[in-house]
């Protein structure tokens, strides 16, 4: 209770007082007649009532009252200024997570760091409209060893794909998935030989391909031959011909957003 009084008191004494010197009372010339009638014949203009919001400033700043027309103008060409500005940067920040979302969608799986890269926004901006899209529920995150990946929310991709998708965007895994789907059985040797890989850098990817279950692992004798899981093979092939058809979009969304 004490705080409100003490403000309205502080008010108070910020309001300017007008004083009078001298003045005169005279009768009114138009007595008796309707308010707003004309007596020397010229024109009368109607009052428009204060807006709202006007009124509201005044019960608010109540030394408003005694501002002169310039210092209102000033007002509210500041307040104005100050509005457009603000509409502006909704609306730039709306093109942005417009364009962000458009980058996940042809992007399906990729995460963070390398969405921020292709995006061209700082890393702040960039995490900032992340959050609001993932509250809002545009899109939702899977991690994935450490990494986090990001798919728009209302995508149909069962839980192989997007197992799928986010390994697709490790280029060495990627590219050992590629060359397992060249033959019906491969070994380590033959993937490290045609990739140019140390045995020990591709056996590790395959034991992680194999422990998610995108690869088979099958022992014969001294050997441990890898195949696709059943479960993926369509999907590999569908996301072959779907990256192909998508890449030049993403340059043109990328060139898009840098340019926001």
């Amino acid at each position: 209770m004490k705080v409100p009084v003490i403000i309205i008191i502080f008010l108070l004494f910020f309001v300017t007082i007008a004083d009078a010197t001298e003045y005169t009372i005279t009768p009114s010339r138009n007595v008796g007649k309707p308010p707003g009638t004309s007596f020397d014949g010229e024109v009368v203009h109607e009052l428009q009532p204060i807006p709202v919001w006007f009124a509201i400033l005044l019960t608010i700043f109540p030394q408003m009252a005694v501002l002169n027309l310039e210092s209102i103008i000033i007002f509210k060409s500041s307040v104005y200024i100050g509005y457009i500005k603000i509409k502006h940067a909704r609306l730039r920040s709306r093109e942005k997570k417009e364009a962000i979302y458009t980058l996940i969608k042809m992007n399906p799986g990729m995460h963070f760091r390398e969405l921020q890269r292709k995006s061209g926004l700082k890393k702040g901006t960039f995490e900032y409209h992340m959050k609001n899209m993932e509250h809002a529920g545009l899109v939702k995150s899977v991690k994935d060893k450490g990494k986090v990946h990001y798919f728009v929310n209302n995508s149909t991709y069962s839980p192989e794909e997007i197992k799928l998708y986010s390994v697709m965007h490790n280029e060495s895994l990627k590219n050992i998935l590629l060359e397992a789907c060249t033959k019906p059985l491969i070994t380590n040797k033959e993937i490290a030989d045609d990739l140019g890989l140390s045995k020990s850098s591709v056996s590790e990817k395959l034991n992680y391909l194999n422990d998610i279950g995108i690869l088979n692992a099958k022992k014969e004798g001294w050997y441990t031959f890898y195949e696709i899981s059943k479960e993926y093979d369509d999907a590999i092939p569908n996301y072959i011909s779907n990256d192909m058809y998508t890449e030049q979009n993403r340059i043109v969304q990328t060139e898009r957003i840098s340019s926001l």
